[in-house]
């Protein structure tokens, strides 16, 4: 049986996929489980892949035909709304990204670029006057190069959460609430991510099963995972 491995930061970002799993074996950093034929295991990454020796552990012992580094991913591009699902063009094996969009299941795809920290409206700002970026992440280089190394291939499909001019709420940063208004943008904020955590449920499920893993991907990603 041939596994497709999805990967997320935390918990939260995935548990309304998790939930569409039957069979569900649950383990200490990861969730095992079968949608419709297909072996799936959900893999928490922590942010930044700060489980990097445990990624690289079940990478080895599970060797996935498939990984799809999902959750969710700040827009750099002003068309970009919340709730649309996009794959990185340079943190994805090439290829796939134009074999998917025959798919119909992506609002886009681009370039992604990778953060340290949480980035506020103006780190974005900075990040479009390059021309190229689309959204950003903490974890896409990072898998892309991990998945380099173990010759898996790779789609990284995220969910766009907040725009181009939008910050997260402190609250969620661990910064203390000095204002009401922190409050208000923070319960709007959690309500906006509880739909669409469902949202990018769908979008994966849809994902997975149009992927055909009797099918010879033929794919490796270059170092870094970028294109060039």
């Amino acid at each position: 049986m041939r596994r497709v491995f999805v990967t997320f930061a935390l918990r939260q970002e995935g548990v309304s996929f998790e939930k569409r799993l039957t069979q569900r074996l649950a383990k200490s950093d990861s969730v095992l489980g079968r949608l419709d034929s297909k072996e799936v295991a959900v893999y928490r990454l922590g942010i930044g892949v700060r489980n990097e020796d445990q990624f690289q552990k079940a990478l080895t012992d599970l060797r996935p035909a498939l990984v799809i580094n999902s959750g969710f991913a700040g827009a750099i591009r002003t068309l970009l709304e919340p709730g649309d699902f996009v794959i990185a063009e340079n943190f994805s094996s090439p290829g796939l990204p134009e074999r998917l969009e025959i798919a119909r299941i992506f609002e886009a795809r681009g370039r992604f670029a990778c953060v340290d920290t949480v980035a506020d409206p103006t780190t974005k700002m900075r990040l479009r006057s390059k021309g190229d970026i689309f959204a950003l992440d903490m974890e896409s280089a990072r898998v892309a190069s991990i998945c380099h190394e173990h010759s898996i291939p790779l789609i990284t499909a995220r969910m766009i959460s907040d725009r181009y001019d939008e910050r997260i709420p402190g609250v969620f940063l661990g910064q203390p609430v000095e204002q009401m208004k922190d409050i208000f943008q923070a319960l709007a904020f959690a309500s906006r991510m509880i739909v669409l955590r469902r949202r990018l449920a769908d979008r994966l499920v849809a994902l997975v099963q149009h992927i055909n893993l009797n099918s010879e991907f033929g794919f490796n990603l270059p170092p870094g995972g970028t294109l060039d």
